[in-house]
């Protein structure tokens, strides 16, 4: 028989949604909305987590409401009627209750597998199990478990299902292909509610007789050891993280709930919550775990990171509390646009139109398709792709309670629910580069003076005070400006310019022959050269004379900056000593 709990009228708690933070509590929204299933009326009612009032029009369901779970998809929910031995499905997009589906006596537990496709009900007065199809809401043939069967979780591959068989002091795998029940599993005394985490290796079983909660491994179906909890341990839920299974113990003075760590299966704290908790569920972001407080008639949310409760929220509705459910996370959609530029410049892309059903896009990851990638938490970046030609980039995005391509689910109900709309991909074409064309090249000042006079160490510009004093070469500090049309390497030449005769049409050393002849420039080259990389727009660098390892002499010197494969320009400049 069924523990003072589940002999009391059930009341159903249906977290599916919030808008705000819990008022109150310092918890951050996740926009979810709850639904109230009243015992006495057979009712759900809506409960805004926002403003933790009661709104909408109460939507009737069969008798002793007990057990519910929620299809991957978030639209509909399956509530087992006790009383009535059937399952009323109710649309949450209408709020209105579909035509109740048989099944056997006294339905309690309910888990939907992870495809969606079918819900498996525990009939504790029968000792069997009905799974039911979702898509036309019949029953399919009953499965044989042990005596009084509570509770159900399924693997989140969805090959098995777990029955807890309560008078059995066992727990029943159920072949979800062929739906045929395997070697019952020994655990502690009286198992009821159980959960799974996201990993699929670990199920724990809370066993309300002995206090204890059991582990069961699910490679090769072996119970663990029993791990210690409070008293009557009822509700059991894993966060979607999988780092905490939380356990809510029904009985003694004080309500409370122990939280097992499932890396190390050591429970810490107990945290105090109402009178009698029982049900227990956690919001697809891992933050908040939700818990029905039987004969306080209250929830108390916890705070995950800090295991603590905030204040509990009345229900006000003359019932009590016993069975609690969230609604799927949906994946958010990935959309991005890009602004192709030629190879070597930065190519855009935005991110922003990317949407999300709950919370916002967290993060955005890129793969720009020539085998380099980025994640960020903004929805623009850019870059540069060193070849012209075909590319196909992909962006996935993940939203704020960490939903994306993949599903979570930790027994009963999908936590989070990936799906492919939450990337995207586009084909574009990075063209080929135009040739650079560098323009504006100029060096200031024109005249840059090596003069200098030694002073106290240094060599210092020349002064009617220091005018007597040891000659010496300054440094000089040149600025060589530039523009380019788009990025490119940038090479700069140095040459002399010197005295000089035209001869036949050349300007040639000057000589006593040629002394005579009209007078010309010539260009001596100077050993050496500097590169660097110039970006589309204005550039500049500083020179301090200094190239090929020597130090410039005085004179008039020719610049000349040449942009790989692309344009080049000259100017001049002296110094003087």
């Amino acid at each position: 028989m069924r523990r003072r709990a589940m002999l009391l009228a059930g009341l159903l708690v249906l977290v599916v949604g919030a808008q705000g933070a819990l008022a109150g509590s310092a918890f951050s929204a996740s926009g979810w909305t709850a639904y109230v299933v009243d015992l006495g009326t057979t009712s759900v009612a809506q409960l805004n987590t926002a403003t933790n009032t009661t709104t909408g029009t109460a939507i009737p369901v069969g008798g002793d409401p007990l057990g519910v779970a929620i299809t991957p998809d978030g639209k509909t929910a399956y509530v087992t009627n006790n009383k009535d031995a059937t399952v009323t499905p109710i649309s949450t997009a209408t709020n209105t209750p579909g035509t109740a589906i048989p099944v056997g006596k006294a339905p309690r537990g309910i888990a939907i597998t992870p495809d969606g496709k079918t819900a498996y009900v525990v009939n504790h007065d029968d000792s069997t199990v009905t799974p039911i199809n979702t898509v036309t809401n019949t029953p399919g043939t009953a499965i044989p478990v042990g005596k009084s069967p509570e509770f159900v979780a399924i693997t989140p591959d969805g090959k098995i299902a777990y029955v807890t068989d309560f008078a059995d002091n066992a727990v029943t795998p159920i072949a979800t292909a062929t739906n045929t029940p395997g070697t019952a599993i020994p655990v502690g005394k009286g198992p009821f509610q159980l959960a799974i985490t996201p990993d699929g290796r670990t199920v724990y079983v809370g066993n309300i007789t002995d206090n204890t909660v059991t582990p069961i491994n699910t490679a090769t179906n072996t119970g663990g050891a029993a791990i210690p909890v409070g008293t009557q341990p009822y509700g059991i839920a894993v966060t979607p993280d999988g780092k905490t299974a939380y356990v809510a113990n029904n009985g003694g003075a004080t309500g409370s709930v122990s939280p097992i760590s499932t890396a190390t299966n050591t429970t810490g704290t107990a945290i105090t919550v109402g009178a009698a908790p029982e049900g227990i569920a956690v919001t697809p972001d891992s933050k908040t775990a939700y818990v029905a407080n039987e004969v306080a008639d209250t929830v108390s949310p916890i705070n995950t990171a800090a295991n603590t409760a905030a204040p509990a929220i009345p229900f006000g509705l003359g019932a009590q509390p016993t069975a609690i459910a969230i609604t799927p996370d949906q994946a958010p959609t990935a959309e991005f646009s890009m602004s192709p530029a030629p190879a070597g410049q930065a190519t855009t892309f935005n991110g922003s139109a990317s949407s999300s059903p709950v919370g916002s896009i967290a993060s955005y990851r890129w793969d720009f398709g020539d085998g380099q990638g980025a994640t960020s938490t903004t929805p623009v970046t850019s870059h540069v792709y060193g070849q012209p030609g075909a590319f196909t980039a992909r962006l996935t995005v993940t939203n704020s309670a960490g939903t994306s391509l993949g599903q979570v689910f930790t027994g009963q109900t999908v936590s989070n629910q990936g799906g492919p709309q939450a990337t995207t991909t586009h084909g574009f074409t990075v063209p080929t580069a135009p040739k650079p064309r560098l323009s504006k090249l100029r060096v200031s000042p024109f005249t840059a003076s090596i003069a200098g006079r030694l002073a106290r160490g240094h060599c210092v510009r020349p002064s009617t005070k220091n005018k007597h004093n040891r000659r010496c070469r300054r440094a000089i500090n040149l600025r060589v400006s530039y523009k380019l049309s788009n990025a490119a390497k940038v090479t700069f030449t140095l040459k002399r310019q010197v005295g000089g005769r035209k001869v036949r049409g050349r300007c040639v050393r000057p000589n006593r022959r040629n002394h005579k002849s009209r007078r010309c420039t010539r260009l001596i080259g100077v050993s050496g050269r500097i590169t660097e990389n110039g970006r589309s727009g204005s550039n500049s660098l500083n020179f301090n004379g200094r190239i090929g390892g020597r130090n410039l002499g005085r004179g008039s010197y020719q610049i000349t900056a040449a942009a790989s494969k692309g344009t080049s320009q000259k100017a001049t400049f002296r110094i003087v000593g």
